[in-house]
């Protein structure tokens, strides 16, 4: 990391007037004040910095939301081993598929404004997509909707088969060129009958995005997203903030590597490719509790949202809406608290009925931090709880 200088998106507007966006603080609410434990807190605080002690990782970010203000924001360690430097309470992450809700949140915006509705076939939009075929089935396969895309069941193949070169896709160039030949590849399985975790289908939906919008993912998000909700320091354009990023590390026997890994491709990836800090993902999962409304205003029906966290047809045991994992359901099916992690070693969370907001960001994978992870969220957990 290098030093770095603070910087606000811009929003460019009618007869091309470009105005900057002033993002209004999130509410702060003390710990005591609200009731809770300070032996918790610092039985959180222990929690997290056993991670770093532990050697799971260098350094993270915790942030806790409780009734809709802001308790605890910290960081912890290092965001670079070489140079020491403490990781910032709120540096920007690379947050991997924690992009997922952001997207799905995109589309739940166009449509509120009735451009689109998530149970639309998206051969709508994209006639390509008409008449697909799946593998080993006969005749044509179900259409395929922006909810299934959404909800990994849309047929298409997973990340894991991608891995394997079992579906061979050229990711060079742009959304649109890839979602087209996309679209000349039969589907790995029928829609709505199996769960394939991956890109395809967040590429496709960003896409429909695109056709009625008329305006790049990137920019769609902006504008739409970002804009409603205040968000300045978010960004699918990794290098405009690489000298305020930590560097990401993976676990080795002899301790900790920086990570290299290279992006498949140079398509954006709107499943997984956002970098953003704890307070722009803060106010993405503020909008969903606080059911569509952002300082006041409705800017989405929160009857749309609410088919985000209904769990699809073809999941399984495990529950997945569209955007968001689905950890716990009342007893009338809907859900109390939804959640997605990253890869790079990323989570938000949201529980409903405790009215808990957590986001933990780090720079290490998840694979390799989840023995620390699990018992560090449920002493988290456990100081509301109770």
């Amino acid at each position: 990391m290098k030093p770095y200088t603070r910087f606000v998106f811009t929003s460019t507007f009618l007869l091309g007037w470009v105005i900057a966006i002033e993002a209004a603080p999130l509410p702060r609410g003390s710990w005591t004040e609200h009731g809770l434990d300070s032996i918790h807190r610092n039985a959180i605080r222990t929690a997290f910095q056993q991670g770093i002690d532990n050697g799971f990782i260098p350094g993270g970010s915790l942030m806790i939301i409780y009734k809709g203000e802001v308790v605890l924001h910290e960081g912890f360690g290092v965001a670079d081993i070489e140079s020491r430097e403490s990781f910032d309470a709120n540096a920007p992450c690379r947050i991997a598929s924690l992009t997922k809700p952001h997207t799905a949140t995109t589309l739940a915006l166009l449509a509120g404004e009735g451009k689109l509705s998530f149970s639309d076939p998206v051969s709508k939009y994209l006639p390509a997509f008409k008449e697909l075929k799946a593998r080993g089935g006969e005749g044509f396969a179900k259409p395929i909707t922006l909810a299934m895309c959404l909800s990994h069941t849309a047929g298409f193949a997973s990340n894991n088969q991608l891995k394997a070169g079992a579906f061979p896709l050229d990711f060079n160039g742009t959304l649109a060129e890839v979602v087209d030949e996309l679209a000349t590849h039969d589907l790995f399985y029928e829609p709505a009958t199996a769960f394939g975790y991956g890109r395809l289908g967040y590429m496709t939906a960003a896409r429909v995005a695109e056709v009625v919008t008329g305006k790049p993912f990137d920019a769609v998000m902006h504008d739409f997203l970002f804009s409603s909700l205040g968000s300045t320091e978010s960004s699918f354009d990794y290098e405009s903030m690489i000298d305020r990023i930590p560097t990401p590390y993976e676990r080795t026997k002899n301790g900790f590597k920086e990570r290299t890994g290279e992006p498949i491709g140079t398509v954006l990836n709107p499943g997984g490719s956002l970098v953003a800090t704890p307070t722009d993902v803060a106010r993405m999962l503020l909008l969903h509790r606080d059911r569509g409304r952002v300082a006041g205003k409705q800017i989405v029906p929160a009857e749309i949202l609410q088919q985000m966290y209904k769990s699809q047809p073809g999941r399984g045991k495990a529950k997945y809406g569209l955007g968001f994992n689905i950890l716990k359901q009342r007893t009338d099916g809907s859900a109390s608290r939804i959640q997605h992690t990253g890869a790079s070693g990323t989570i938000g969370i949201i529980d409903f009925d405790i009215d808990l907001i957590v986001i933990v960001l780090t720079q290490v994978p998840q694979a390799q931090t989840n023995k620390w992870r699990g018992p560090m969220l449920k002493t988290v957990f456990g100081a509301f709880e109770e």
